[in-house]
């Protein structure tokens, strides 16, 4: 989202260092497997982390249009996708959504 690529570049950190754009989509970039902001033990970032982020293990599944608990997280039995956090999550999708149609 913009507001988190803003935020993130204030922290002295330059646009290409951590995003890539994937057709239209922006995404943070990887490293053998891990977020370009995780030092090996902690997000470097993890108070100006990006929202979908902070929603961590709840992630948009795109081929089933919904909700889901990320397969890969080793913790994500010990989570329940709340109302308020699905909620929060449709709205960071239609704003990305919105965002990546300005960019096409």
């Amino acid at each position: 989202m913009k507001k988190d690529i803003e935020r993130i570049k204030k922290l002295e950190m330059k646009y290409d260092h951590f995003v890539i754009n994937k057709d239209g989509w922006l995404q943070l970039k990887n490293y053998d497997g891990k977020c370009v902001f995780n030092d090996g033990n902690q997000c470097a970032i993890y108070e100006k982390r990006p929202e979908g982020c902070k929603l961590y293990p709840i992630i948009y599944d795109e081929e089933q249009n919904c909700a889901t608990l990320d397969e890969d997280c080793p913790h994500g039995n010990e989570f329940r996708i709340s109302e308020i956090e699905l909620a929060k999550l449709s709205s960071l999708i239609i704003r990305l959504k919105d965002e990546r149609s300005q960019r096409k």
